[in-house]
């Protein structure tokens, strides 16, 4: 099985728009280009707007008791006061620091809660941030199915959303991380379409109108593709396996450093590892074998803890086998040392459990 997912599934190839199940928001009536220059450029926060009032609740006029979190009737989004122009020719509801919405206020609070919990626990638990605001879409025909059009997002913005207490509006701020281009979509119209997008290099006088613009130019050979280049949305989007997939091709890797050419990658794969002497049996008694000075550990460890992490320091590689749910990502940097990288398989263990080594 491939590690990257080029079928619909794929969140950076098919984004769902309006929906009111999955985990984005859609922004609506903003500019790409002014977004950008004030999340990334000025470094301002945003805060968000509905775009529909809630809607009664039941017993009132017989409507359901539930608010709608979308509603796809028409939203008054424009006032006479917000089409005064800069000397850019910018609007003002354009240049402002609010971001404007199809929800309702309790939809869109109820979807922000959730955005905002769930992207928290993702950073502390993987590591990774992987909220982002996506500026501009690609939207794209499937080959093998004329009806179903598809939106896939064009540069990405990392962003955190932040409030001081619970009754305070949520803010929007861009990560002091590097935008990124879409390399899932690049690959997918490389291998599938033969097109290529073009290099996304963003630097300070990084222009979001003329990439998006030269993205429409790419793909103009394709009927029925456009370039939406207002069309924004926030969500999750994870890199996490094209990353790795990238750090797999041999073709990245400087010559002479080749992953094929590790010594561990070759043993692995094919030439197969030296004979070394067997491991210590967990049964034994460990004392007359590792000397007390060698058993300086920054956290306490039964027998079969320290004979690994006396293994380790003799510089053996170890698979360390134990039951299902016992990894413990600090016990992990303990015995490397480091932080490890998230999903990259590490050692761990409980306080006490058997465990095998081979």
């Amino acid at each position: 099985m491939e590690l990257l997912d080029l079928s619909a599934r794929n969140r950076l190839l098919n984004v769902p728009r309006f929906s009111k199940s999955a985990k984005t928001i859609d922004i609506v009536d903003e500019k790409s280009s002014e977004i950008y220059r004030l999340l990334v450029t000025e470094g301002k926060a945003f805060t968000f707007l509905a775009g529909k009032p809630d809607r009664p609740k039941a017993g009132h006029d017989g409507s359901s008791p539930t608010d709608e979190e979308i509603d796809y009737s028409p939203v008054a989004l424009a006032q006479p006061e917000d089409e005064e122009v800069d000397n850019r020719g910018v609007s003002a509801r354009h240049s402002d620091t609010k971001l404007q919405t199809r929800m309702t206020p309790t939809g869109l609070q109820r979807r922000l809660l959730d955005l905002y919990h769930d992207a928290r626990t993702l950073e502390e638990e993987q590591g990774v941030n992987i909220l982002f605001l996506a500026l501009g879409m690609l939207k794209w025909i499937d080959p093998n199915n004329k009806e179903n059009i598809r939106q896939a997002p064009l540069i990405l913005v990392p962003v955190r959303l932040e409030r001081g207490a619970a009754g305070e509006k949520f803010r929007l701020r861009a990560r002091p991380e590097d935008l990124t281009a879409n390399l899932s979509l690049e690959l997918y119209l490389d291998r599938i379409h033969k097109l290529a997008l073009p290099r996304f290099e963003v630097g300070d006088d990084f222009d979001v109108s003329a990439y998006l613009d030269a993205v429409a130019d790419a793909v103009a050979t394709k009927e029925g593709w456009e370039v939406l280049a207002d069309d924004m949305v926030l969500g999750f989007f994870s890199f996490a396996k094209f990353l790795m997939y990238r750090d797999l091709d041999p073709d990245l890797w400087p010559d002479g450093t080749k992953i094929i050419e590790q010594p561990k990658i070759r043993s692995l794969l094919s030439d197969g590892f030296e004979t070394r002497d067997p491991l210590m049996s967990d049964d034994i008694a460990i004392d007359p074998h590792i000397a007390p000075a060698e058993m300086l550990h920054i956290v306490d460890s039964d027998s079969s803890q320290t004979l690994a992490i006396h293994d380790v320091r003799k510089g053996r590689d170890l698979v360390i086998q134990g039951p299902p749910g016992t990894g413990n990502r600090k016990q992990s940097q303990t015995l490397s040392g480091r932080p490890l990288p998230t999903e990259r398989p590490c050692f761990s263990w409980p306080k006490k459990w058997p465990h095998s080594r081979s």
